[in-house]
């Protein structure tokens, strides 16, 4: 039997949302550095959706995230990697998603912009780093898929921040 890609399931969606208010406990304060994505072809889509969701799992793990004038607690750097590579006669995708969190400190004065202490910043090693990673035939281009991971990747990172910090 063969099958074309109109014979794929159209119906299968899946829905999240978030509730965002700025009352109840304060959060710490993390500024995003940016999403590199590592892949061939069609990665700008793919950055986009990430600078959007990461708000939203940093969020859900207790921590907001600022914008460029804000002073933040710390700063973080997401990167996504896409390989693909043949397994005997299949074709998979090795799918790797990285979360790296810093402590912002200072190098000057305040008067230091977010952008340029970026480059001291990520010279240093960094204070927590969650990775997920996966070996499927699914790809970053799935929504779900890249959801998902990035939620993983940005608990990982958290959970050994806050277990550092204790």
């Amino acid at each position: 039997m063969f099958l074309s890609c109109e014979a794929l399931p159209f119906g299968n969606s899946s829905s999240q949302s978030w509730h965002i208010s700025d009352s109840g406990k304060a959060k710490l304060a993390v500024a995003l550095l940016g999403v590199h994505v590592d892949r061939a072809g069609g990665w700008d889509s793919i950055e986009r959706e990430a600078l959007s969701l990461a708000p939203l799992y940093f969020w859900e793990q207790g921590y907001r995230v600022v914008n460029t004038g804000e002073q933040p607690e710390f700063v973080a750097k997401i990167q996504i990697r896409e390989r693909d590579f043949n397994l005997g006669w299949r074709s998979k995708k090795s799918l790797s998603i990285e979360v790296s969190i810093w402590l912002y400190e200072e190098q000057a004065s305040s008067t230091v912009p977010l952008t340029i202490a970026t480059t001291t910043i990520e010279q240093k090693l960094p204070m927590a780093v969650g990775r997920i990673t996966s070996t499927s035939d699914q790809s970053f281009s799935s929504s779900q898929t890249l959801g998902r991971m990035l939620s993983k990747a940005i608990r990982e990172a958290v959970r050994k921040l806050s277990a550092g910090r204790r």
